[in-house]
């Protein structure tokens, strides 16, 4: 079978996948990740499409026409064009504007070889990128694909680095083969495969600098890219009749973006919306693992589904406060929620469930441990949200805490390595 013809066969298996209902989508992403695998290892150039670069070209006129910072490859994890943007996509442009070459591989978005998607970074699906010296390889503790034995290959051709980005968990890692594999290469970056730990919460961090040492580790949390979300009410986005219509019905919502997953408190967000019938409550977000029927179904609620991150800030200008509800446990205590900062930038107080230490280290984060607590912590958060006090605050949070922030931070402890060599 020719490239393009297993391109196709890809691009059609993959919208058919996404077709299926949730619940079955999930026990099935072990035979998905097997299949990509095996397209990735067996794939040859071909022709390109219009726009898009070979391999020799993106050599010759990228790769060797200019002096970069770094060159920083992003093994494949998510395709760029997913709807829920996530922090690869967010590091990979923080990191072209610190003046690195990134190329983000992929093995979706109907690409063969190398488009430039922003300044300086590229997504790619060819495996000419393995080949590409003295680079910067990032693997994520959350990868469908990578294993023990890519990253001691990449480490033989340039720096690794290991972004520990969750708790590695079922409700987020998958089945026991995925966790098996995404512990394996965890442990390989402990071990000293990877030169650089980069964890993205306190809790990760802690356990890296354990394991590790200071040397090895840096803690990079999630970020915010500011402008996307500042003027948010300036957005020319015609958003969903359904909404305007329920923020119309209710003189204050309460919103949370993001996956709909394992990891929400479902019979406590319940409880919330049925004891606050006056207060809307809006959910968007891509169903994960076949969680949208845990969302309740109350009048109060409105799930508007997946949304475009470009049309995110046009939606959540409907919004008094925003809401991050987390489970207790691990997986709350150790994440670094992106949204966090996106609802700073947006200046909506935030109300999240108490585990969530990440979040709670803001005095401006109202919390509650169970529904009661949730409940008054929303009421408070609500009084505040016209407060200019106190949205100005939100404001230079989102300032100290922007994605261009963080890749500095991540640059720099690469750029220390070299330095001390």
């Amino acid at each position: 079978m020719g490239n393009r013809s297993r391109l196709s066969v890809h691009s059609l298996a993959r919208r058919c996948f996404w077709l299926l209902p949730a619940t079955l989508r999930n026990r099935l992403h072990g035979v998905r990740h097997a299949i990509v695998r095996w397209l990735r290892s067996r794939s040859v150039r071909i022709e390109i499409k219009q726009g898009d670069m070979t391999a020799a070209r993106f050599s010759d006129e990228v790769l060797n026409a200019a002096d970069h910072r770094l060159v920083v490859i992003l093994e494949a994890n998510v395709d760029w064009g997913i709807t829920l943007f996530q922090r690869p996509h967010h590091m990979a442009l923080a990191l072209g504007r610190q003046d690195c070459l990134v190329i983000f591989q992929t093995t979706g978005d109907d690409l063969l070889g190398f488009r430039q998607v922003a300044e300086n970074v590229w997504i790619a699906n060819d495996s000419i990128v393995d080949e590409i010296p003295n680079a910067v390889r990032c693997f994520y503790s959350t990868s469908l694909l990578a294993t023990r034995e890519a990253m001691s290959a990449a480490r033989r051709r340039g720096r690794v680095v290991y972004e520990y980005i969750d708790h590695i968990d079922a409700s987020i890692s998958g089945g026991k083969g995925a966790i098996r594999r995404l512990l394996d290469l965890k442990a390989a970056a402990f071990e000293g495969v990877a030169d650089v730990i980069v964890s993205s919460a306190a809790a990760l961090q802690k356990e890296a600098l354990a394991e590790c040492g200071q040397a090895r580790c840096v803690c990079v949390p999630n970020g915010v890219d500011v402008a996307h979300y500042r003027g948010a009410g300036d957005s020319p986005v015609v958003v969903p009749a359904s909404l305007v219509e329920f923020k119309g019905r209710y003189k204050q919502v309460v919103g949370y973006f993001g996956a709909i997953a394992p990891w929400l408190w479902y019979e406590v967000i319940e409880q919330v919306c049925a004891k606050m019938p006056d207060v809307g409550f809006v959910f968007i977000g891509p169903d994960y693992s076949g969680c949208v029927p845990l969302l309740p179904k109350l009048e109060n609620v409105l799930y508007l589904g997946p949304v475009k991150y470009a049309d995110l800030p046009a939606h959540a200008r409907f919004f008094d406060a925003c809401f991050i509800p987390f489970k207790p446990g691990d997986v709350a205590r150790s994440t670094s929620p992106l949204k966090l900062y996106e609802y700073f930038a947006l200046e909506k107080p935030v109300v999240v469930t108490a585990d969530m230490n990440e979040c709670t280290s803001y005095p401006e984060v109202f919390s509650g441990s169970d529904a009661a607590g949730l409940i008054t912590s929303i009421r408070q958060a609500l009084t505040v949200c016209d407060d200019e006090a106190y949205r100005a605050r939100l404001r230079d949070l989102a300032d100290q805490n922007s994605w261009n922030v963080r890749a500095s931070a991540y640059v720099e402890k690469i750029e220390s390595l070299e330095a001390n060599n």
